[in-house]
């Protein structure tokens, strides 16, 4: 009896059958990771060709077909990892069925070989793998299988030839036809060649950060819970470790006087008697703020994390633990001279929800009244902008939810993940107006370079006005 079409969509091993006929065609590495993007995964039955697993310290691999391209199935027991290993004339796509899967990717100059970014991927999943991606992929999970499922092309008949990276030595492996997977550990009779010490690997530092996508992209509520949690991490020293970066010290200074300016130029107009500081931290600038203009208005904050608000309150700032994502005019919230959004804007998960909170800001002021913040460029070159660009078109990451610009990143010695958005300017602008702001000031204030000053590079300072 034929497989009917539903069968077909949600069988594997059809799938399979059917690649010479309903696969991609002509055959590229953008058409294949079109095709592959065009399916729903969760929906596919896969168990009964998953390889079992023979040595709990390796995973197992089941090709189900070598033309037109490669199609491999892969199980990887809790913890598994393969080897750093360099994909050299080939290129592919891998599907992420059940579990956690860890990529990492890695670059290699003058023989020091670094950790470039991390993606990580739930079910469905897509991680795209371009010729001449250097990484290994991990089980993220010490107590669960990770289940994978690989196109590549050309078709990889055998390991014969992948080179592998052995992190602890510095040991180069060429593996022969006989590999069986892609290890370090594998007996001296499955490599064509070692090379002893050729090269260093370089740990990151305990104070760096590194992107670490996820696919698909978190809902808003995953999002704003990633961040709460990477700033509890380390609320308790937080303000200690920002006071030690200067330039970060000089970029912070010059953004809260020209606050104050602002500020003391509405009380020549009007008195300034309430301010709202959303995700407002420790409270630390927005008190500094209010000393440094020798008014006395109100303070008051919202923050998701319960640390960080506690800490405000000490500090004489009204706060409210709350979600910003799903934001909406409260009766408490009315007339404000001032809102401001400080070192934040870009951790709101997604454009709408960017547009939403201007437009309650803007409902929430007075007439006269200002919304004033901060956004990361992604026009900077020193800061992490262009390569969310980069990784929006080389990761694929719009099939996966994401808007350009979007970046998940850790500290290298953390365990809690952040999310950040890098903003047009032009895009930025329009959200603004659409939000109903009348008017609005950009300048482009030093970060890395010219700290504190204005500058042609660096992060965005926005002052949105209230007719």
């Amino acid at each position: 009896m034929a497989t009917n079409q539903r069968d077909r969509a949600n069988s594997l091993l059809a799938l399979v059958k059917d690649l010479a006929t309903a696969g991609p065609n002509p055959l590229n590495y953008e058409s294949l990771c079109s095709w592959v993007e065009s399916y729903d995964w969760k929906s596919m039955d896969w168990e009964l060709l998953l390889p079992a697993i023979e040595d709990p310290t390796d995973y197992a691999r089941n090709i189900l077909c070598l033309e037109p391209f490669e199609v491999v199935l892969i199980q990887w027991p809790p913890g598994v990892e393969s080897a750093v290993h360099h994909h050299e004339g080939f290129w592919g796509a891998v599907v992420c069925l059940s579990g956690e899967l860890e990529n990492v990717a890695y670059e290699l100059k003058q023989d020091k070989l670094n950790i470039k970014e991390i993606i990580q991927a739930s079910s469905q999943g897509i991680i795209a793998e371009p010729d001449g991606t250097l990484h290994k992929i991990r089980n993220g999970s010490d107590s669960e299988s990770l289940v994978t499922l690989h196109f590549y092309s050309p078709a990889l008949a055998d390991l014969d030839g992948l080179v592998l990276y052995d992190l602890p030595t510095g040991n180069r492996l060429t593996c022969n036809a006989l590999a069986p997977t892609a290890s370090v550990a594998l007996d001296a009779s499955f490599y064509r060649m070692v090379e002893p010490v050729a090269f260093e690997y370089v740990a990151p530092s305990d104070a760096s950060h590194f992107h670490c996508n996820i696919v698909p992209k978190p809902n808003p509520q995953s999002i704003e819970q990633m961040v709460s949690n990477y700033y509890a991490e380390h609320a308790s020293v937080y303000d200690a470790q920002d006071l030690q970066v200067l330039k970060r010290n000089r970029y912070t200074a010059a953004i809260d006087n020209r606050i104050v300016r602002s500020f003391l130029d509405m009380n020549e107009v009007q008195p300034v008697r309430k301010v709202m500081h959303f995700a407002c931290g420790t409270g630390r600038r927005a008190a500094s703020i209010r000393e440094l203009t020798s008014l006395h208005y109100e303070m008051h904050g919202v923050d998701l994390c319960p640390e960080m608000a506690d800490q405000a309150r000490q500090r004489g700032v009204q706060v409210e633990v709350d979600s910003l994502i799903e934001i909406e005019l409260r009766p408490h919230w009315q007339s404000f001279d001032a809102i401001t959004l400080l070192y934040a804007y870009g951790h709101l998960p997604s454009r709408r929800i960017r547009k939403q909170v201007l437009k309650t800001a803007h409902q929430m002021l007075r007439s006269g009244g200002q919304m004033i913040f901060d956004v990361f460029d992604a026009a900077d070159p020193a800061e992490w902008g262009p390569d969310t660009i980069r990784q929006f078109d080389e990761q694929r990451l719009g099939s996966q939810g994401y808007e350009k610009g979007d970046v998940f990143y850790k500290r290298s010695r953390g365990e809690e993940l952040a999310f950040m958005h890098y903003c047009d300017r032009e895009t930025l602008e329009a959200v603004i107006l659409e939000a109903g702001f009348d008017s609005v000031e950009m300048k482009t204030i030093g970060y890395d370079q010219k700290s504190g000053e204005e500058a042609e590079t660096g992060k965005l300072f926005v002052v949105a006005k209230k007719a």
